[in-house]
């Protein structure tokens, strides 16, 4: 009893740790093409909200779909 509990643990782990959700060709490709931007202070203070709301939107993509940090 306590090695066939012990071999199905085993297994149920294993086939948990193989569960990853698989990554889209077309994010990678996109994660492969493409960095963070991070514009100067100087460029910061001459952007306009609506560009400054696109970087933020280009960065947190880029954050969820790459890994990428701050």
């Amino acid at each position: 009893m306590g090695k066939a509990l012990t071999i199905g643990l085993l297994l149920g782990g294993l086939l948990l740790a193989g569960c990853t959700t698989p990554v889209s060709p077309a994010r990678q490709v996109w994660c492969d093409h493409n960095q963070a931007r991070r514009p100067s202070a100087r460029v910061v203070a001459a952007m306009s909200r609506a560009e400054l709301d696109e970087v933020n939107a280009y960065n947190g993509k880029g954050a969820r779909w790459c890994g990428w940090r701050p």
